[in-house]
């Protein structure tokens, strides 16, 4: 038997899940427990229905809830299986008789056509990092799945955030609780963009009270301060200046990577080649781009200059030390968190780093070394570490500390990635301290970062606009 009960307010949402809506969006915030009522809802489909189930997941998460179905749905031996290796091992997996299935996202829009019939479910954790897209393969892929189980079908996607940065990213989930809001995502847009008539390009936003409404009809929404009380956080935005070399080389690029980044918050696209240039010299000029011909490995544009908010890093780490506590610490470059981590490591934290270039078998053996204590510092992007993981303690220390050394241009991001030090009630306030360096693309994109998470204020009940 597990060790722990589902609270009523999880019993409640369990009993929506499985008796009235068995298309609903679990909205509920990081770290009020979503996981633990969708497992028990997986058995008790199995248990009731004879219905099997998928669950969706990034890849670092499979054997977290590997453990956590296990737990939860007190399956036994063989119950549950991850979909994931070799050809010849997931088909074995997808072929085992298994009542719930685990994969990644990737994985699913590969095997998709193959999952057989008797799985009638599908529940998606972190939804937003998956889905956000119509004509995406993924989504395409999922359309095609959903419609085949017809009306014995449950989908559950699983997000806080289900809003992320755009009307459009909620169109998918809402097409297949009740395609007939819509119709087409042409009908959508119509409602919900607002378009330059002679460039074509979405300039903002509208009806968004018509989108908060059918969000909440369809939508389970717990927040934290409702499962936890008062959210104690203290924002402290950090302005430090570039170094000389660094500061020439930037304004060279800063006006062009200005204006690319309003392109993209407009059309969606990706930034451009200044923006690129302009973040890299921002955030790791000593390890920046080898642009000659061949352009193998990197060249120091600013020899024997520490970057600003390096040197700032180095000095918190120092603090961190002297204090005894835990840190997290996030940034968008991956250069720039390779630096953080030698720096770190060099200062004597036991630090690990998590990223995109990180497996997810050594992904899990960090985050159970930095809950166990083992570790004391986790470095890593704000868009890989935003999911699932829990990290309010290091061991018996509660995380105090949180630093965005440099931000993804998603507010959900941020959001995301700080709850991951507020899992349960605290004990202290939270410090999360944002690094950005003076007259730069940093102001910038925190405002529009601000302008994205105003419009998330508008769709979903406590959602609130970024602190800056």
């Amino acid at each position: 038997m597990p060790d722990r009960e589902l609270r009523p307010d999880q019993i409640q949402d369990l009993g929506r899940l499985f008796f009235q809506e068995r298309k609903c969006i679990h909205g509920g915030e990081p770290g009020t427990g979503k996981t633990p009522t969708i497992c028990v809802l997986q058995r008790a489909r199995w248990d009731k229905h004879g219905h099997k189930s998928v669950w969706l997941m990034p890849m670092k998460l499979l054997d977290k809830n590997f453990d956590e179905a296990m737990l939860w749905g007190e399956w036994q031996i063989g119950d549950v299986a991850i979909v994931d290796g070799s050809p010849e091992e997931c088909f074995q997996a997808l072929n085992s008789g298994a009542k719930l299935l685990l994969m990644g996202y990737k994985r699913f829009e590969m095997c998709a056509e193959d999952i057989s019939l008797d799985y009638k479910a599908i529940d998606i954790d972190e939804w937003h990092k998956a889905f956000g897209g119509h004509e995406s393969k993924r989504t395409q892929a999922l359309y095609r799945w959903c419609q085949r189980r017809g009306e014995d079908l449950w989908f559950v996607p699983m997000t806080g955030t289900a809003y992320n940065g755009r009307p459009s990213t909620v169109y998918p989930a809402l097409q297949i609780i009740e395609p007939r809001y819509y119709g087409t995502p042409e009908a959508f847009s119509m409602m919900h963009d607002i378009v330059d008539p002679w460039t074509g390009k979405v300039t903002g936003h509208c009806n968004l009270d018509r989108l908060e409404a059918i969000l909440s009809k369809h939508s389970i929404k717990r927040l934290w301060t409702d499962v936890h009380g008062p959210e104690e956080i203290v924002v402290e935005v950090s302005r430090t200046p570039m170094n000389e070399r660094q500061r020439a080389a930037y304004d060279r690029f800063r006006d062009e990577a200005i204006l690319e980044l309003e392109n993209f918050f407009i059309d969606g696209t990706k930034p451009g080649v200044a923006f690129t240039r302009a973040r890299q010299i921002m955030e790791h000029p000593n390890v920046f781009p080898n642009l000659m011909e061949g352009g193998i490995g990197t060249v120091d544009i600013c020899r024997g200059e520490t970057p600003g908010k390096l040197s700032e890093f180095i000095d918190d780490c120092e603090k961190m030390t002297g204090l005894g506590r835990p840190m997290l610490a996030y940034a968008a470059l991956v250069p720039q968190q390779k630096q953080m981590f030698e720096h770190a490591v060099r200062l004597g934290r036991r630090a690990g780093i998590i990223n995109g270039e990180v497996s997810p078998a050594q992904a899990a053996k960090i985050d159970r070394g930095f809950r166990s204590g083992e570790l004391d510092t986790i470095i890593g992007s704000p868009q890989v570490a935003d999911c699932g993981y829990n990290w309010q303690f290091c061991g018996a220390k509660e995380v105090q500390d949180v630093f965005f050394v440099s931000m993804d241009y998603q507010d959900t991001a941020f959001f995301q990635a700080y709850k991951r030090a507020m899992r349960q009630a605290r004990r202290s306030a939270l410090r999360i301290k944002v690094y950005t360096y003076l007259d730069s693309i940093d102001q910038h994109i925190m405002r529009l970062t601000k302008r994205k998470s105003q419009d998330a204020t508008q769709v979903e009940r406590g959602r609130v606009a970024l602190p800056w």
